[in-house]
């Protein structure tokens, strides 16, 4: 069943990775069930989000694409490089930020976000490992916050989030969202490909 897309957020593909685990090769692009990565979670956004954008510093795959891309303003800073961009790009007041090697991205925990919202800086899913900082929505206010960590060289989203007036979702609230997938997993090494494809039905997927 489709959800109805939020008006005012933009869904925003973190890119910008160096991939070093997986051999330099480019996470989004990776199949799962023979579909790439970034379609995976271009199909999840595309059901929530009124717009969509890539924070990337090679843009062609995503351009192909016909996406939006903006390269990081401040590279080599990591996720919290790419939260900084995707809240100065976005052309709505509020980003769900996620990485693109997520290929299981809960839509339905997006429009729950969104509600838990409701005026603060952020809102950030915990689960039993901790808070889940790139399956989040931010504020675009909050750029301003994010500048002095990025000058200097504090890169820790949850630092960043612990200064924040955001809603942190607890492990049980989340539970619901999660219990049939796992919504947080990110494709970081070869063994992670493979974990992905068995979860979606096709291990030893070439």
């Amino acid at each position: 069943m489709s959800i109805k897309v939020i008006e005012g957020l933009t869904g925003v593909v973190l890119a910008g990775g160096e991939a070093r685990r997986m051999g330099r090769i480019n996470k989004a692009l990776v199949t799962v069930g023979g579909v790439p990565v970034i379609d995976h979670i271009l199909a999840r956004l595309a059901e929530t989000c009124q717009h969509v954008m890539v924070i990337a510093n090679d843009p062609a795959p995503y351009a192909e694409r016909g996406l939006e891309v903006h390269g990081d303003v401040m590279p080599h800073h990591a996720a919290l490089g790419g939260l900084y961009t995707a809240l100065l790009k976005a052309p709505t007041e509020h980003v769900f930020v996620c990485a693109c090697d997520m290929p299981f991205l809960s839509a339905p925990l997006i429009r729950h976000l969104s509600y838990a919202l409701d005026g603060h800086d952020a809102a950030v899913p915990r689960d039993a490992y901790g808070l889940q900082p790139l399956h989040a929505i931010y504020a675009r206010r909050i750029a301003p916050v994010l500048q002095p960590f990025l000058l200097r060289g504090e890169l820790k989203l949850e630092k960043v989030i612990a200064t924040l007036d955001a809603h942190i979702l607890p492990p049980a609230e989340v539970e619901p969202y999660a219990a049939e997938a796992n919504i947080f997993f990110n494709v970081n090494t070869p063994a992670d490909l493979e974990q992905a494809r068995r979860q979606a039905g096709h291990p030893g997927e070439p």
